[in-house]
């Protein structure tokens, strides 16, 4: 992969493009890489670019790190938009959540994960699921084996307990 900064990306535009260029339009593309020491840029690839070669973007507006390095693993589709029209100066300004690829994993990173449901959560593959009950305070795991481990201590605690 070929790493280009803003003032070189010129030379990297695909030969099929050079027309494009003068009436540059917003384009499709992929994040790259986030910018080791500028938190507002971004390494890009968009259509056009190209093949191999990414371009030093500027973030258009306020996502979060957590976004970005999804949009990364996950391999987001985003819209990259040119400031002034202008190729050489790619802006990233949305990244496509909606458009996820079913055959890729989604992954999730934080130091902290909420998921908030009010009536139900269901965590379910194939014909293993959990289920969180929030109307009545209840956790219902169905599979055909279930498997529970600890290193040091396992406690069971409730008023009543039935085993089979």
């Amino acid at each position: 992969m070929q790493l280009t900064n803003s003032i070189e990306v010129a030379g990297a535009i695909d030969e099929n493009s050079q027309a494009e260029s003068l009436a540059c339009v917003p384009r499709f593309g992929k994040v790259i890489s986030l910018h080791p020491t500028m938190p507002d840029r971004i390494y890009v690839e968009f259509d056009g670019l190209a093949t191999g070669s990414t371009a030093l973007a500027k973030i258009g507006r306020l996502f979060r790190k957590s976004e970005l390095e999804f949009a990364i693993e996950s391999g987001l589709t985003c819209r990259i938009e040119f400031l002034n029209g202008d190729i050489t100066l790619p802006v990233l300004t949305d990244i496509f959540f909606s458009l996820l690829d079913d055959d890729q994993p989604v992954i999730l990173r934080a130091k902290s994960l909420i998921i908030e449901a009010e009536n139900e959560l269901i965590v379910r593959s194939g014909a293993t699921q959990t289920k969180y009950s929030g109307r009545d305070g209840r956790v219902t795991t169905q599979a055909k084996y279930i498997t529970s481990q600890a290193e040091k201590a396992q406690k069971i605690q409730g008023s009543t307990i039935a085993v089979n």
